[in-house]
């Protein structure tokens, strides 16, 4: 079958579309035509670089998590080909999304992919595959931020970077929970942060969002690279800061995390929540969940979908459709 191949650590070049061995799915599997793919972190980081060089750390990482060699791509949405015999809730011929299979996620772009029983559901009836495609990782570490943060009705709450994948559903979330959403985007996400649910948005280009009149019960920073200090001179006394995303915020919390009971960190790539596939489902066939793509491009567009990502601040989710 072919797919679209992290060959080895290096730049875009790397990115080569090649024929690979058709998997065969296990009695805990399902395998599926493939038919979007949506792009996140995992899918681009390893391309950032510094003084145009690949980090050592990234070459690290790619082999640990075993990325070499394999497709790229774990947000996926497609059509049952064969199931496991242990795979009750999904049959040959059901319109999925999920994860792609294994610890370390990945081989979305491809003709078909492998995916866990825990980790497929069906499609939202109301969705297209473009929009089911953008939901399991970004949805899953949103809810797990928010229930991370415990966030109940009439609490007020900032979110950091609420136009991107991760922010636009924890702005959902935190407002299906009853909350009054603050969202700090940049300038062109203003009016998306609203779209999304935003009471009130902050644009850090034109406004020091730690210069709000409002004390939070809860702040969620999704890459938000800033000064623990300043998270803290906005929250409430017993208020919590949950930050979510790349390792500069993840040191950043755990250290303030030493010092204060205030201070978390949620890493969604590592924590599982429990039927989550299944919740969303609910909430985007009640109309309370919408999805946000910020482009769609064609599997042999998949390098230039990349650099859009590493030289833009996306709207929301960039999605591959795997037509090849």
């Amino acid at each position: 079958m072919k797919a679209v191949v992290y060959t080895k650590t290096g730049g875009l070049e790397v990115v080569k579309q090649q024929s690979v061995e058709t998997p065969l799915p296990g009695d805990d599997q399902v395998l599926i035509e493939v038919k979007a793919c949506a792009l996140n972190v995992s899918d681009y980081q390893r391309f950032q670089t510094k003084n145009s060089k690949i980090p050592i750390s990234t070459s690290l990482t790619n082999k640990m998590m075993g990325y070499i060699g394999k497709p790229l791509g774990a947000e996926i949405s497609g059509i049952v080909v064969k199931a496991g015999r242990n795979v009750t809730h999904v049959k040959k011929g059901d319109a999925v999304f999920g994860k792609t299979a294994g610890s370390a996620p990945a081989g979305g772009l491809a003709e078909l992919a492998l995916m866990d029983k825990d980790r497929v559901c069906k499609k939202p009836e109301n969705f297209s595959f473009e929009e089911a495609a953008t939901v399991s990782i970004s949805f899953e570490t949103a809810l797990g931020a928010v229930r991370k943060a415990n966030i109940k009705s009439g609490q007020k709450v900032m979110i950091y970077g609420a136009s991107g994948g991760v922010g636009l559903y924890a702005v959902q979330l935190a407002k299906a929970a009853g909350a009054e959403v603050t969202g700090v985007c940049s300038t062109r996400n203003t009016e998306l942060a609203k779209t999304a649910g935003c009471d009130k948005v902050i644009d850090y280009k034109k406004q020091d969002f730690t210069q709000s009149d409002l004390k939070y019960d809860v702040i969620i920073g999704v890459n938000g690279c800033n000064p623990m200090k300043q998270y803290k001179s906005i929250m409430k006394e017993n208020g919590i800061f949950v930050g979510v995303g790349n390792m500069s915020q993840a040191m950043k919390a755990l250290m303030a995390s030493f010092t204060s009971r205030n201070f978390t960190y949620y890493a969604g790539a590592f924590t599982k929540q429990e039927d989550y596939l299944q919740y969303a489902k609910e909430l985007a066939e009640t109309g309370k969940l919408h999805t946000y793509i910020d482009k769609v491009y064609s599997v042999n567009e998949t390098v230039d979908a990349i650099q859009y990502l590493l030289t833009s601040h996306a709207s929301g989710k960039v999605v591959i459709k795997t037509e090849f």
